[in-house]
């Protein structure tokens, strides 16, 4: 078994102002993370876990999907949509102390735009500084998913792990311990520091959390949370991830070629009995490509639903006849891929339908996905909040090579709209394609949880919004208080 990667911090080992005098920031608590399974992507994942607290975005979204102001102060399109002026927060500084400046973000803008926006970037003209705050943004033509794509992260030029956040990393190398940003612009931290442990597996992390050796669970598993669920020392907060399983169905393989065949497959999952079953009711039923919380989402969209007749007739009709379909699913080797493709093979029974599994490691899956070779794929898609994402995923020129001309006339129709009414016609238009030419079984939408001590008070957050956006409020709760003064 892999051993174990213990980093051991405490608000004692933060600095002294001078020799035998604490510094104000011992009074405060260290938060003691729990993650699993990070030691298989490397540092990489414990990066990108760093980064949440310590880089900004110039928006935040809101769980319909609409941007929110954060290192932008405000901003303001142009009567004819062709211009985006942007003003930024007042005050802000980088951890090194160099401020944050209108002609950072417009070179921050230039290098992550493009992959942000995908074939869209093509609308921008350009991209410039008009004052120290002010910016300056032209389109070729108007586009909405402009908005969208200001949630892009602004770190310091070269240094991606040296930010605006809240706190700070010690060591950009290895990025598991930080410690507050007492000058923050929007105030101080509750907590001193921020020490994260990789553990082998969720399971690992988990145990040590019911040892009272770690504040908090980053994610829990679903076979863990009913467990927790019943301690009286361990808060949960479950959130649903922008994230949906979904296995996606390569319309060049033969087996598949027939969209009668992918829409009786569609017709054949039991979407529910699924997210009861493999997900352990941690999950919520997806319909469809479109965030399910997005402010263009309706509920009289058009869906599947579980008929096994009609899939049947459908599989008939897409020229199968008497032989049996078959078709390989690739999946990752994790246990809730396992589970899911599981549960589809067992439904996808019932309808005369085999389907073969093969485990393959995340680089390789995604690999084939990009390279055609493969005739399914269990996938985690991002999927929301905004448009902008399935854009980038089901588009012809996007990430999954979906070759469909309906499906990209109405993805068109929401890039280019002017008007709430066009933009809500494209986003049914979206869902109508796909509907009837399926790249995909769509499946259910991720359920994730933390798991937080009782030790520590967590501030309430938007509704649908992961707890970590109040990290920096977070502080020990009066039961943490009343023990340490015994």
């Amino acid at each position: 078994m892999t051993a174990v990667v213990a980093l051991l911090g405490s608000a004692s080992s933060a600095c002294r102002r001078s020799a035998g005098t604490l510094a104000p920031d011992d009074t405060r608590p260290t938060l003691r993370v729990g993650v699993g399974g990070f030691t298989a992507i490397g540092n990489e994942g414990l990066r990108a876990l760093a980064q949440n607290f310590v880089v900004e975005n110039l928006a935040r979204l809101s769980d319909d999907g609409r941007p929110q102001p954060w290192l932008a102060h405000d901003w303001n399109l142009s009567p004819d949509g062709l211009s985006l002026t942007m003003n930024l927060v007042s005050g802000v500084k980088f951890h090194d102390g160099s401020p944050l400046s209108a002609d950072i973000v417009v070179n921050a803008l230039k290098v992550t735009l493009p992959s942000t926006m995908g074939p869209a970037f093509s609308d921008v003209e350009s991209i410039a500084a008009t004052t120290d705050r002010q910016i300056v943004i032209r389109l070729h033509q108007p586009s909405p998913f402009l908005l969208d794509a200001l949630e892009v992260p602004i770190p310091k030029p070269g240094a991606t792990l040296v930010g605006t956040g809240s706190f700070i990393v010690d060591s950009p190398q290895s990025p598991t311990q930080m410690h507050a940003n007492d000058g923050y612009y929007l105030g101080r931290p509750s907590l001193a520091r921020i020490v994260v442990t990789n553990y082998p597996s969720v399971r690992a992390a988990w145990a040590e959390m019911l040892r009272g050796r770690i504040d908090m669970l980053y994610e829990v598993g679903a076979d863990a949370l009913d467990s927790l669920e019943a301690s009286s020392q361990i808060a949960t907060f479950t959130f649903v991830r922008r994230y949906q399983y979904a296995i996606v169905l390569n319309a060049q393989s033969e087996a598949l070629r027939s969209k009668s065949v992918r829409r009786g497959l569609n017709m054949a999952v039991d979407r529910s009995g699924l997210v009861d079953e493999a997900l352990n009711k941690r999950g919520i039923v997806s319909n469809g490509p479109v965030w399910l919380h997005h402010y263009a989402f309706r509920s009289d969209l058009p869906r599947f639903a579980f008929d096994t007749t009609q899939a049947s007739q459908l599989l008939r009709a897409g020229g199968r006849g008497a032989k049996k379909l078959q078709f390989t699913c690739l999946i990752r080797p994790d246990a809730p891929s396992e589970r899911i493709a599981l549960v589809l093979k067992k439904q996808l029974q019932a309808v005369g339908v085999e389907l073969v599994i093969e485990e393959v490691p995340s680089d390789k899956l995604l690999s084939r996905v990009r390279g055609g070779t493969y005739e399914a794929a269990l996938l985690e898609v991002i999927s929301g909040p905004t448009m902008l994402r399935p854009y980038q995923l089901w588009h012809s020129k996007g990430f999954l090579n979906v070759d469909s001309p309906a499906i990209d006339a109405a993805l068109d129709q929401v890039r280019y709209s002017t008007s709430t009414e066009s933009y809500q016609q494209g986003v049914g238009g979206f869902q109508q394609a796909m509907m009837d030419d399926p790249p995909a079984i769509f499946l259910a939408w991720m359920e994730r949880a933390r798991a937080v001590s009782k030790q520590f008070d967590v501030p309430p957050v938007e509704s649908g919004r992961d707890i970590l956006a109040s990290l920096r409020q977070w502080k020990s709760s009066a039961r943490a208080t009343q023990a340490s003064r015994n």
